[in-house]
């Protein structure tokens, strides 16, 4: 796919996103989407799992925001560099709620192919956010 259309196709699904609608989140996916969380090891595979980890994350951290940093667009994909932002109500990445407040810069790969995002790899540092919850 074009440059654009990647753009364009990662704005639908950022835009999804932040009105936390499954249904367009979903849409922009493909067939059989693969969530990766590397800090973790966590795999989220196929749509009833992806549907799944964002009913996870918006019931763990309701006020969830994802303040953009910087996005790189390619024609295999786009990366999302940003820092996710809310109040830690819920178990989130297996941790019990805390309550406290969460700053945590990650990165986002969203690998792209045919029209579709495939997944998305998220990366971040594990040890920072266990610091932010008061787990170290």
């Amino acid at each position: 796919m074009s440059i654009h259309a990647n753009k364009r196709l990662w704005q639908k699904h950022v835009l999804a996103e932040n009105r936390r609608s499954l249904e367009g989140l979903l849409a922009t996916l493909s067939a059989e989407p693969v969530y990766e969380v590397m800090a973790t090891g966590e795999k989220h595979v196929g749509p009833e799992a992806v549907a799944a980890f964002y009913t996870g994350l918006f019931a763990a951290m309701p006020d969830v925001t994802f303040d953009l940093v910087n996005v790189y667009i390619g024609e295999n994909g786009v990366v999302e560099e940003s820092v996710l932002v809310g109040t830690h109500t819920g178990s989130l990445f297996g941790l019990a709620a805390t309550g406290r407040p969460v700053r945590l810069p990650l990165t986002i790969v969203f690998p792209i192919e045919s029209g579709q995002i495939l997944g998305e790899r998220l990366y971040f540092d594990l040890d920072s956010l266990h610091r932010q919850l008061g787990l170290r």
